[in-house]
């Protein structure tokens, strides 16, 4: 953790986003903790050289619970094939990318992915990585582009079976490996990262039930499309979640992504043993997989699965494509998030004394009231998913006046230029 200057922030509206708002805030920031969060009249410190940040809405760090930070350079690509369903989809664009990426384009992929998160108050990112010839030290990559930008992240490799069993035992230990040299790290740490089930055949499944540890949760992409659930039902099981749980790999630390087409039986055991579920709704509707159906699950947040950096963004998306028919939108966007947070960074995730200080500065100003009970609306409709005022993250400065502060914007963004390029061409060789 890097050591940090003094930050004094004064007219501020701050709020955790569940249970309290203050409308006329100061924030004193030393040693990368928060020393003060509250009103103005109970700081008893010196404002000189505090920054005034003229009444705008403050947040806690955003988290994206689900990203592909090796979708980050996709943008412009062709498919190679038909997109008519779910699994040419998968064939044709991203089996064909994460079998192109290198060692140089893992890294300036997840570099793009998170400059972009950190321009919309991302300090969390839990990543599912693909790298179909390149797994082995892959995560390491990644780990370097976090340390690079600043923030936290939460790494995974999606294991398949899809390049064969060898290839499935490379996979399994780039995440053993990687969990077990981070598990006591103050700013990345691992998961075991499963594709999906109708990727996975039994003799990987029961080889993921020997040799996952009981403490090590695993993200996975659960029921996204028909097809998953029509797998697990051909081989015997209830569906996704089911399939998960009789081999021994659901808890409630399990990641689960999507959950859109799941059965009866996938639905208690999500009700009884309360896993982390996360929704991806751009996604969903990019790839027209459906809707989860929130009459059977309400406890869930939101992530982006590779479409965006932009989780306020995804929040407005969400909002609106189901028609404003979502409930507990605070609880979905601050209470969950902080808690998986705390999971895994026990100092991070709330704004008070003694914690790392991780904020989301918005770029907004309201000229109406804002209360906990309007707080969404002022969200949705007033922040408007744009890029924040700044971003702070173990109280450093990251992002502001449009600008990372701490790093060559214009020599990062010729060096991801290039990558691009060179990753484009073998794309399409």
């Amino acid at each position: 953790m890097n050591t940090s200057q003094p930050i004094i922030l004064t007219n501020a509206i701050i709020t955790d986003g569940y249970s309290w708002l203050i409308p006329d805030a100061t924030i004193d920031i030393r040693d990368g903790r928060f020393v003060f969060v509250g009103p103005t009249r109970d700081y008893s410190g010196s404002t000189s050289g505090a920054i005034n940040i003229q009444g705008r809405l403050v947040l806690p760090g955003l988290l994206n619970p689900h990203h592909h930070l090796y979708s980050a350079l996709a943008t412009g690509l062709a498919p190679v094939g038909p997109m008519t369903h779910f699994t040419q989809i998968l064939a044709n664009l991203w089996w064909r990318l994460d079998c192109v990426l290198d060692e140089e384009t893992i890294y300036y992929s997840a570099l793009s992915g998170l400059i972009q998160s950190v321009r919309y108050g991302v300090t969390t990112v839990f990543d599912h990585h693909a790298s179909m010839r390149h797994m082995r030290g892959s995560l390491g990559l990644i780990e370097k582009a976090f340390q690079t930008v600043g923030i936290r992240g939460v790494l995974c490799y999606e294991i398949s079976d899809r390049m064969g069993a060898a290839a499935v035992q490379e996979q399994i230990d780039e995440n053993l490996q990687f969990w077990e040299n981070h598990r006591n790290h103050p700013e990345i740490q691992g998961l075991l990262g499963l594709h999906a089930n109708f990727t996975l055949g039994e003799p990987t499944m029961e080889l993921l039930q020997d040799v996952k540890p009981p403490d090590m949760p695993i993200h996975i992409h659960c029921g996204e499309d028909q097809t998953d659930l029509r797998y697990c039902v051909t081989q015997g099981f209830a569906g996704p979640v089911d399939r998960l749980h009789r081999f021994g790999l659901l808890d409630q630390n399990s990641l689960l992504a999507h959950c859109i087409h799941l059965s009866a039986t996938d639905y208690a055991l999500i009700s009884d043993l309360r896993p982390v579920v996360i929704s991806n709704p751009e996604s969903n509707a990019n790839n027209r997989v459906g809707v989860m159906d929130l009459s059977q699950i309400d406890d869930y947040m939101l992530g982006t699965d590779g479409m965006t950096g932009n989780i306020l963004g995804t929040l407005r998306s969400h909002y609106l494509l189901r028609q404003g028919e979502i409930s507990d939108p605070l609880q979905m966007m601050f209470t969950r998030p902080a808690q998986l947070i705390q999971r895994f960074f026990p100092d991070c995730g709330r704004l008070a004394p003694g914690y790392r200080a991780d904020l989301a500065i918005t770029d907004y100003i309201p000229v109406t009231e804002i209360t906990l009970g309007n707080l969404f609306y002022h969200l949705v409709f007033g922040v408007q998913g744009r890029p924040m005022f700044a971003t702070l993250a173990n109280g450093k400065m990251l992002y502001s006046d449009h600008t990372l502060q701490h790093l060559d914007e214009i020599r990062l963004s010729t060096q991801i230029r290039q990558a691009a390029q060179q990753l484009h061409r073998r794309y399409y060789e």
